[in-house]
Formats: structure tokens, sequence, C-alpha cells
């Protein structure tokens, strides 16, 4: 346990050191003792405390304002009050102190109030494991999909229908999604006595295949609403966290190229996806093009990549192809030159489309000139 001291008078901080010093059974480590409030509240900023042992009556503050800042600090942080008046006790637990201890402090309570504490840390350390438990999952989303258990294997999938029902509520997580709506989107063409036999038959299936992955509720019921009772991280939330900045630099303009693998469920071809598809693919061009276009200094290979994915998004986009061919003149890049006018060539070509005269005329003025 890591353990600071707060106190303005010394003698009583190194009594107190003696004491815990010599508590053995305990695994005590003092980070600190400070006279001062705002030491104290330096070195929380730097580190982490499991315990802070704080006088109530100083003579320049209050202990229960002090340890009002220092839970701003660190809410996770135990207090545990040292005072010379039994009155303040009932102050003290207001703000969720774990013990008090009247001066001068014996042996005796002093143990008590870290077995106190002791047993507060270990809960809050079951609490934290079982909180990251529930996201071992994650989700791949953008290009092939795949979900990844809690040992970063590839969960394989009962049936076709299983995986899909799992996107849809995946998806839809945040609100409950009525029986009716998901047969519409997964099964449209059954009709719908045969078709909630499917739906119920998958929920079985999905449900005992995330239980099989530590899950003990992963899908509620509520009057005939479904809803996935599970926390999953994904490259779909990093995605949504980049696209929802209010300003964008160089490191966030590159873990979105990194993100955006390719379309949202590109392989799977569900029906219900393509809207959201359209929609994020959308908002990433848009980004991207902004960015290239309003940002007064950037990195040459930064600008190179964004151009290069934006047609690899849009791939027909004759804007982004001229784009591309004109930022590799600037760059006097020859041989790259040739070469994506020879894919625009090609790209065109599948479509039964010639090449447009602006990228033929800039292409050809600088071929000249080398």
């Amino acid at each position: 346990m890591k353990v600071i001291i707060i106190d303005d008078e010394k003698i009583a901080i190194d009594v107190l050191r003696i004491m815990l010093n010599q508590l053995e059974q305990f695994q005590i480590s003092i980070k600190g003792a400070f006279t001062n409030v705002m030491d104290a509240l330096t070195l929380l900023e730097k580190e982490t405390v499991d315990i802070v042992f704080l006088d109530i009556e100083m003579i320049d503050t209050h202990g229960l304002q002090v340890a009002k800042q220092l839970l701003i600090k660190q809410p996770s942080l135990q207090i545990i009050f040292i005072t010379a008046h039994a009155q303040f006790a009932v102050d003290a637990f207001e703000i969720e102190a774990t013990d008090y201890l009247l001066k001068p402090v014996h042996e005796k309570r002093l143990v008590k109030a870290l077995i106190k504490a002791q047993q507060k840390w270990q809960l809050q350390q079951i609490e934290t494991t079982s909180t990251k438990t529930e996201h071992l999952l994650y989700a791949h989303i953008f290009g092939s999909f795949y979900l990844l258990d809690a040992q970063q294997e590839v969960v394989k999938w009962r049936t076709r229908k299983t995986r899909e029902l799992f996107l849809y509520l995946w998806f839809h997580q945040k609100k409950p999604m009525l029986n009716a709506v998901i047969i519409e989107a997964l099964w449209p063409t059954l009709d719908f006595e045969r078709a909630a036999s499917h739906l119920h038959t998958t929920i079985y299936q999905l449900r005992k295949l995330l239980k099989e992955n530590g899950r003990k509720d992963p899908i509620q019921l509520v009057n005939n609403h479904y809803q996935l009772n599970i926390k999953i991280d994904s490259d779909y939330d990093e995605l949504i966290q980049l696209l929802e900045q209010e300003k964008h630099d160089e490191q966030s303009i590159q873990q979105l190229l990194n993100c955006y693998e390719g379309d949202f469920l590109a392989e799977e071809e569900y029906p219900w996806a393509m809207p959201i598809q359209f929609r994020l693919k959308q908002m990433v061009l848009h980004l991207l093009e902004t960015y290239i276009q309003h940002t007064v200094v950037i990195n040459s290979l930064l600008k190179l990549n964004c151009l290069q994915k934006m047609l690899e998004i849009d791939e027909f986009n004759e804007h982004y192809m001229f784009l591309l061919l004109e930022f590799l003149i600037e760059q006097n890049k020859k041989q790259d030159c040739v070469k994506c006018f020879k894919q625009i060539q090609e790209k065109l070509l599948e479509i039964g489309v010639p090449i447009p005269k602006k990228i033929q005329k800039v292409y050809n003025d600088y071929m000249a000139r080398v």
C-alpha cells in the first residue's frame, strides 16, 4: 500500500512514520510526509497513492477541505483522518473516509484502520478487474470482420446468421431492438412465423456462444425487444472518436488512416449495413479532403497517404485521381507519375470512361518538361 502523511506538526508525522514502519504485517511504502498541503497535491499529480493519513485540524486549513481536493486528484484515494476531537468523526464519514484515528494514535487502533483500508483496496482491485473483463472482447469491423476473445483468439461462429445477428445487435447496442425490426433486417423474405422461429434459434445460439466466452447475461429481452448487454471494444469506436474530434493534427489523421482499413463490414454484404457503410465513407472522405485543403503546412508523406486513401475509398473519383497525380507532379516523382497515370487509365477503362482532359493535360505538360 502506497501511503502519504499530511500534518502540520512534524513531530506527529515522525511518530506516525515510525509506527507504520514497525507494522511488518502490512506492505507499506511511505511515498511522502508533508506539512504543506500544496506539496502533497503536487505529488498526487505525479504518482498514484492508496492511503493518505490526514490531520483534520491544521493551522492554515481544515482537513475536510483538503480531503475534497485530494479526492479530485485521485477519486479512489482512501482517507484516514487523524484528530484530537471525536466530534469531527461524523464530518469525516460524510466524505466517505475509510476511518478516523484519535490522537495520540495507538498501535492497535492503527492496525484496525489499516486492515479496513486493505480490505477496501482489495475490493476496488476486484471491481477494477471485473470492469476490465467486460472489455476483453474486441471487434474488428473495417475491411474484414473478426471478433477476438480474451485470449486474442478469433471467435468461431456456429452459423452465418449467428454472426450477422451479433453484428446487428452490437451496432444497435445503445437501444433495444424490437423483434419484428430484427426479423425485417435479417430475414426479410420469410413469413413472420417462420422468421420468428429462426430469430429464436439464432438468439439461443448467440447467447450460448457469448456465455462460453465468459458473459453471464449477454442478451436482454424486455417486451419483445432484444439488446446486447456486453461491452465490446472495436475499431469502429476508435474511428467515431477520431471523426468527432474538433481539431486534427498529423497524429490523429494517421490514426484515422490506420483505423480505416476498408469499408464498414466490407466483406459481409448485409443490406442493413449498406447505409452505415456509405455514411462512414463520406465522413472519412470529407475529413481527409478538408484536412489536405485547409492545413497550411502538411507532411508530404502524410498528404500522399491521405490522397491514396481517398482514392482507395472512392476508386472512380476523377477529382481524387487528379489531386493525386497533381501532387506527384509537384513532388517531381516521374516514375510514380507514370505509374499513377497508367492506373488511372486502367481503372477508367473498366467502366468505359475516357481519361478526363484535365488529367491528360497536366500529365502531358509534365512529361514534356522532364
